[in-house]
Order: structure tokens, then C-alpha cells, then sequence
């Protein structure tokens, strides 16, 4: 009996073709924000990737694991850690990326998948992905400024983030209200002010 071979499928020792996990890790972000998680199948994700269901299971074990690398795609990404030379320009900065990202761009599934995560428990792994990535950039900002001299090196960072990404999050998920521009430019204003960093480092 012939066997079909899978053309999309590594022979022995080619190297895994990038430009096809790319396709693939771009299609389950689109399955994502349709579909959502619950809806997501590897079978309309290798239709439309255009492999064999077989070739996304050589390379991710589960629809978790392929999940887990196309969010961590995004979240690598829609992260651009800025240096604008002020704490405050820099908060502005990634406060109005993750607004952009996530109530109206790339990432707008995200909320869902938040809300999801009660019934399906695994995606607690690709939120983490997500929320470390994005806690990290925030990290960085705040140790640029505490280099700088505008926040004192023992200010409590993880409080600092919370109070930036909290009302962003309260938006997304509870009241739904809009997420405009003057709103995120308050919520960092109002969190610098709590933390005594002073107006005149703004942007």
C-alpha cells in the first residue's frame, strides 16, 4: 500500500520552514478573534493554513501548545519598549499601544479569551504569556527612569504597573466603556501623581 506523503511535512534533517509556522501562528490568531478558543479546531486551522493537520502537530502537540506560540507572537510583537528620555512619555507610550492592541487592534481577542479561561483552564497559560510580556516592557521603563533619577529605586513596581493596567483592564472587561486617548493620558497622570513623580517630567 503507497503512502501519501505530506509535502508541507520536514523530510529527514530539513530544517522547519519558518515562513510556513509564520502562516500558521498568523491563522490561529485570526481562528482566535472569530472563533475564540472554544471554537478554535486544528482542522480549519491546517484548511486554512493550507498543511495537513499533522504537519501543525509535528511542530505544537495540542491546540493549546499552538494557541500558546501565535499569542506569544502577538504579544512579541505589539511590545515596543520606548525611550522617549521621560518616564512619563514612555507610560503614555505603552498605555496608548496596549489600548490600541487590545480594544481595537490585533489583540481585541484577548478580553475573550480572558472571560473564557472559567471553562477552559489551559488558556491561563496564554494570558500569562500576554501579561508577563507586557509586565516586562513596563519593567524596563520603570528601570530606565529609576536610572534616570525620576523614580526613586524603591518604589513598588508591580503596585505602579497594576494602577497603569487596572482601569485599562476594568474598561475591557467589566463596564465596556471607550478607552479614548484622554482617558489613557489620565490614567497615567493620576498613577505618576500617587507615585510623587513630578509634572515636569512630562512629555
Amino acid at each position: 500500500m503507497s503512502v501519501v506523503q505530506d509535502p508541507s511535512a520536514p523530510g529527514p534533517g530539513r530544517p522547519r520552514d519558518p515562513t510556513l509556522d509564520a502562516r500558521i501562528l498568523e491563522q490561529v490568531l485570526a481562528l482566535l478573534a472569530s472563533r475564540g478558543y472554544a471554537g478554535l479546531t486544528l482542522d480549519e486551522l491546517a484548511a486554512r493554513s493550507g498543511v495537513a493537520k499533522t504537519t501543525i502537530l509535528r511542530r505544537w502537540p495540542s491546540k493549546a501548545a499552538v494557541a500558546a506560540a501565535g499569542v506569544e507572537r502577538l504579544a512579541l510583537q505589539s511590545v515596543d519598549v520606548p525611550d522617549s528620555g521621560t518616564l512619563r512619555g514612555d507610560l503614555h507610550a505603552l498605555l496608548h499601544g496596549a489600548a490600541e492592541t487590545f480594544a481595537r487592534g490585533s489583540g481585541q481577542f484577548v478580553p475573550r479569551l480572558l472571560r473564557e479561561a472559567g471553562h477552559h483552564p489551559e488558556i491561563n497559560d496564554l494570558l500569562f504569556t500576554v501579561i508577563h510580556t507586557r509586565r516586562q516592557a513596563y519593567r524596563r521603563v520603570l528601570a530606565l527612569a529609576i536610572a534616570r533619577g525620576e523614580l526613586s529605586p524603591t518604589v513598588d513596581q508591580e503596585l505602579l504597573i497594576d494602577l497603569l493596567i487596572g482601569p485599562i483592564w476594568t474598561r475591557l472587561l467589566i463596564t465596556r466603556d471607550p478607552i479614548t486617548r484622554g482617558y489613557v493620558d489620565s490614567v497615567v497622570d493620576a498613577t505618576l501623581i500617587a507615585f510623587d513623580v513630578p509634572s515636569g517630567t512630562a512629555s
